[in-house]
């Protein structure tokens, strides 16, 4: 793709950026309690660096921490030792040839009471949030304090050798909490038309501008519409494009988003997930940039290279903001440029980077298992001194990782699996739409196992008499789950499916009643659903898919409440099975019939215990990787077995 429209130049605000792929600020995470970065998070904004954007962005800088600070730990600019990680990360990110760029915020009403002054939150207006957070009208003396504060947090990132900066005007922080109607009840000069809710936002501008001169970049993020479901006052499209009017010619990039973090709907629309679609807020990008000179940005849900070429090429956009996208694959833009899109790991969006970063403040991703621990890019382990006779048990993607992280550590290794393709679990996505990307990771890891000479031999079952043949030194096994039958009479009738295994090929009657709403149940109906079925789900507890991440969970149940032909049953026990029906028992004993025509299990997985058994005492090396160690996701798979083919290679 050296031809590329990607791979032109970008200037703006006298700064040439090299391509159109930039790096979106991200990252709450691996910050110290202080709020500094840590060579961890320095090491994770440096990857996107060498993975060829043109500019990356450190997120989340707070401008004034005593009543800017929205999380126990953030980047503050009032803090004089943040200067020292500050300088770090933008030499890091310049060592790769990219540009350093840093996300200046406040919180405003969002801020948690426990981390501000005086315990309570200031905002545009006195209001109090629907989760009960009190929130004070910040006066116009404190307005232009924070201001000034936004001017100082610049001329201190300026002096760390940052060469440019966004100031984030969305998403519901401070800035943006002045725009929204829902959040700004002024009657002053800062409240009422959009004219005047942008005096703030500009006057943040204009004293930043001040503070950096003109030859500094200076990009705003923005949100163009607020995607709040019907019946609150918040703004949409017109407004978004009238704002960008207004930044037209202040700022010399525009940053276009949408949404805010008053409503999970809205969340999950700023963060778009496999229920969403690809570049699902671009067209918002798109209509600005008939509004502006100003080059303007793109962000969201950009995972396929192709797609980003002929948006831009179409004159959607000046530039692409990649965040998810990078942390899946960070070489994305030199594959791309260098002909191998198709070895690019996929994003995803299953909501995983975000979901590990609230719960734990470290970033995971579900198929890049060095997330986290970014320095092994830079300090990989050691090929294996002794070579190996590695032999890897099952082709779902923990052991096509382990396979192929092996091989290139020099050992010698068969792949064996029963079926007669790779991908293991990963096909039971094939003909989901909303699982393409599971698809396209599929295609993805069973290539590079190829690519790596490994001796493969499917409708192969790892069975004593094949080890003994093979004599291997090492046996990783990713034999995987096998599923969970629950004790309901009638489970074992011929109209009875097992959830994982389902094909896009298997025959499914038009009426379906799927027991069991976790996870798997609900994306299985869903698409069954979609797919022109009625279907109804049968969940014993109170709430279907708990043990989703949260947006993902959220999208889900989104999708799930625009189809009409699927229901949701909650608070029921499946108790037998019948032609034609299931019947079920509520909590308080009243029975349910339920008409149908295919019935779903879908109780969970359990790892293949008896498989497993048979393998472990033939080699003098042996791993248990994946869901055969214990049913889970993707990410512990794909971790564990590049895990597995670390731990065999180390000197000893």
């Amino acid at each position: 793709m050296q031809d590329s429209i990607l791979f032109t130049p970008l200037n703006i605000g006298g700064l040439t950026l090299k391509n159109r792929l930039l790096s979106a600020p991200t990252s709450l995470a691996q910050l110290s309690p202080e709020g500094y970065l840590t060579p961890e998070s320095i090491r994770y904004y440096e990857l996107r660096a060498a993975g060829g954007c043109a500019a990356v962005t450190v997120g989340d800088a707070v401008v004034k921490g005593a009543t800017g600070r929205s999380h126990p730990s953030q980047i503050l600019l009032d803090d004089e030792g943040s200067v020292f990680s500050l300088t770090q990360v933008a030499d890091a990110i310049h060592s790769h040839g990219a540009a350093a760029s840093i996300e200046l915020d406040h919180g405003g009403a969002l801020c948690d009471a426990a981390f501000v002054v005086d315990g309570r939150p200031r905002g545009p207006s006195d209001i109090i949030l629907d989760w009960g957070a009190c929130v004070y009208a910040l006066s116009e003396t404190e307005i232009e304090e924070i201001a000034d504060d936004f001017a100082h947090g610049a001329e201190i990132i300026k002096r760390c050798g940052f060469d440019m900066l966004m100031i984030h005007g969305g998403h519901g922080w401070l800035l943006h909490q002045f725009l929204s109607p829902l959040t700004n009840k002024r009657t002053d000069k800062y409240g009422g038309s959009i004219e005047n809710r942008m005096r703030f936002p500009l006057l943040v501008i204009e004293r930043v501008r001040a503070a950096v001169g003109r030859d500094f970049p200076i990009e705003f993020r923005m949100s163009a519409d607020e995607r709040m479901p019907d019946g609150f006052d918040c703004y949409g499209a017109d407004t978004g494009i009238r704002i960008a009017e207004m930044l037209d010619g202040n700022v010399d990039l525009i940053h276009v988003s949408v949404g805010n973090n008053y409503h999970w709907e809205s969340t999950v629309l700023m963060h778009p997930g496999c229920f969403q679609m690809q570049g699902e807020n671009s067209h918002y990008a798109t209509e600005i940039k008939r509004h502006v000179n100003t080059p303007v940005t793109t962000v969201g849900a950009f995972t396929d290279v192709d797609f980003m070429e002929s948006f831009i090429k179409s004159g959607g956009a000046d530039a692409i903001a990649l965040g998810r996208a990078l942390i899946a694959d960070p070489f994305l833009p030199k594959k791309a440029l260098l002909g191998r899109a198709d070895d690019i790991t996929p994003c995803l969006r299953c909501g995983e980077c975000q979901g590990s970063m609230w719960a734990t403040r470290t970033i995971r991703c579900s198929v890049n298992p060095l997330i986290g621990r970014e320095y092994v890019y830079f300090s990989p382990p050691p090929i294996a001194e002794t070579k190996k006779r590695v032999l890897v048990a099952g082709g779902g993607p923990g052991g096509l990782t382990a396979a192929t992280e092996s091989a290139k550590r020099g050992h010698d290794v068969v792949l064996c699996d029963s079926a007669e393709a790779l991908g293991g679990a990963l096909f039971f996505a094939d003909g989901v739409g909303f699982k393409e990307s599971i698809v396209r990771l599929r295609k993805v890891l069973s290539k590079r196992a190829e690519d790596a000479g490994i001796d493969i031999r499917l409708g192969t079952y790892a069975d004593k008499d094949f080890m003994e043949q093979e004599k291997p030194d090492v046996v990783i096994a990713a034999v995987g789950s096998v599923p969970i039958v629950p004790p309901i009479a009638g489970a074992d009738a011929p109209h009875v499916l097992l959830g994982a295994n389902i094909r896009a090929d298997t025959e499914i009657g038009h009426r379906v009643v799927i027991i069991g709403g976790g996870l798997i149940g609900c994306e299985i109906g869903l698409h069954l659903a979609e797919d022109g079925h009625e279907v109804t789900i049968i969940e014993m507890q109170d709430e279907v898919a708990p043990e989703a991440t949260p947006l993902h969970r959220h999208g889900l149940l989104m999708r799930i409440r625009k189809v009409e032909s699927i229901r949701v049953e909650t608070g029921l026990r499946a108790t037998s099975i019948e032609q034609g029906c299931v019947r079920a028992e509520s909590k308080t004993g009243t029975e349910r019939v339920f008409d149908t025509d295919t019935i779903i299990l879908s109780a969970g997985m359990k790892a293949n215990t008896d498989e497993i058994e048979t393998l472990r005492d033939l080699a003098p090396e042996f791993y248990q990787i994946g869901d055969c160690r214990k049913a889970r996701r993707i990410m512990q798979a794909i971790a564990e077995g590049y895990d597995a083919a670390v731990d065999i290679s180390l000197p000893y």
